[in-house]
């Protein structure tokens, strides 16, 4: 009788292990902020700005991560006022990418989308935003480089990412042939 209850709560502790692996997504806080260079699609530098990049990275086991949160950027107002749905990262090669969308209110049926190659840990990033408002001007396609604060920097931090996913597309690439 002794040896039965000993089993069943052995039993009951182990079910309730593998419930909290398996239903615990193990959150990190993300919290950075770095400048950041703004090219157009033809690599011209639009500007220098600030990348703010707040949230949680969930790393469930067995489950796909992602991140909730937001990616604010000091000179693009679409970024502070629309809503930015998770990011669910892919690994491309040694790198990952993730779909970016950030989406207006239902009084605004806005919306910009893109695609981001970054690193594990969201510490250098490629972004690509499709006609996205730039100071006034909607640009068909904006590439974000963070962290970098010129055009040298910017493209060592390409470079790099590209060593870890080489068929990583340039801006060209990624806009429709015209």
């Amino acid at each position: 009788m002794k040896r039965r209850i000993i089993l069943g709560c052995v039993a009951l502790v182990l079910v309730f292990m593998v419930l909290f692996v398996w239903l615990y997504p193990f959150p990190q806080k993300m919290n950075r902020q770095s400048d950041v260079v703004v090219l157009n699609e033809d690599h011209v530098v639009l500007g220098n700005t600030t990348l703010v990049m707040e949230g949680i990275v969930h790393r469930p086991l067995f489950r796909e991560h992602y991140f909730e949160g937001k990616i604010e950027l000091s000179d693009l107002d679409f970024t502070r006022e629309y809503r930015m749905f998770p990011l669910y990262p892919v690994q491309e090669g040694n790198i990952f990418s993730s779909f970016i969308t950030y989406s207006g209110s239902s009084q605004q049926l806005e919306s910009v989308t893109g695609v981001m190659f970054h690193d594990e840990s969201f510490s250098k990033l490629n972004l690509f935003l499709k006609e996205a408002p730039y100071k006034g001007t909607t640009h068909n396609l904006i590439q974000i480089v963070s962290p970098a604060s010129d055009f040298m920097t910017a493209e060592k931090i390409v470079n790099e990412l590209k060593l870890g996913f080489p068929d990583m597309p340039d801006a060209k690439k990624l806009l429709p042939p015209q």
